[in-house]
């Protein structure tokens, strides 16, 4: 079959079947496969070197896989760009805080939106077509909602770059929300995150999933993975060690002899 063939229909957002990934000797994924349905938060732990960040540049487009498949809502996209990936739905974030920094919180969330253009093209920015402030407008009312959504309307006119960690992390999913993704890779949303901010992060991705967003986690806080999640997802070596329900991984023998302790 075609890779850009649609696939048959499934409950699942994300499918991914038999992924591979070498760097020349070294095996990085070894026949992974996983789902990530609608409304679910799946976590993907592991030691350090499992494949965990791997898993997700192959997922977005970033890092093309030695073999096996990614299959976003019933269409084959392996061969796709990450670009293409992002305008069907697939939003992320990285391990590195990754805002705008000279832009302010408000441009930074708006630019998200900006791909889809403002009709008119050259002559629409020149004379300022009346079409082009309708958009316009709408998108700087949906910048607004996300600005409360997220908590960040005091600092809607700081730079990205003044942005305690915190708040910076807030800010990279409010920008990765904007544009209403349909599927979302968190690449250690936690990290540097006291317990309180945590929490609140926690908070927000929840109400998104219960918006229909498919949602992968990866993070080496162990408690939030377990607090957040409705299924966990263990890499070791490049291969899944364990998949299920959080308190199964918490009991799994090998998982606590191989991460956990």
């Amino acid at each position: 079959m075609n890779q850009l063939e649609e696939q048959p229909s499934d409950t699942a957002l994300l499918r991914v079947d038999g992924i591979g990934k070498r760097f020349g000797g070294v095996v990085a994924l070894d026949k992974v496969d996983l789902a990530v349905a609608p409304g679910e938060i799946c976590g993907v732990i592991g030691p350090n070197g499992a494949g965990k960040t791997t898993l997700f540049d192959v997922i977005s487009g970033i890092t093309p896989p030695s073999q096996g498949r990614v299959i976003i809502d019933g269409t084959d996209v392996t061969s796709m760009s990450s670009t293409h990936r992002a305008r069907r739905g697939l939003r992320r974030t990285f391990q590195r805080v990754q805002t705008y920094g000279w832009l302010t919180v408000e441009d930074n969330i708006l630019c998200a939106m900006e791909w889809r253009g403002g009709g008119g093209g050259l002559l629409g920015d020149l004379v300022g077509l009346r079409s082009r402030r309708r958009i316009e407008l709408k998108r700087r009312e949906r910048v607004a909602e996300v600005l409360e959504w997220c908590g960040l309307q005091d600092v809607r006119t700081s730079l990205a770059g003044s942005l305690p960690l915190g708040r910076a992390r807030v800010l990279e999913l409010a920008r990765a929300v904007a544009d209403r993704p349909s599927l979302l890779l968190l690449d250690e949303p936690a990290s540097g995150l006291d317990q309180g901010e945590a929490e609140r992060f926690g908070e927000l991705i929840t109400r998104l999933c219960g918006e229909g967003c498919a949602l992968l986690l990866v993070e080496h806080n162990v408690g939030f993975v377990m607090r957040m999640c409705d299924r966990v997802i263990v890499l070791n070596l490049g291969a899944v060690l364990a998949e299920g329900l959080p308190a199964e991984i918490r009991e799994d023998r090998a998982v606590r002899d191989a991460y956990l302790g």
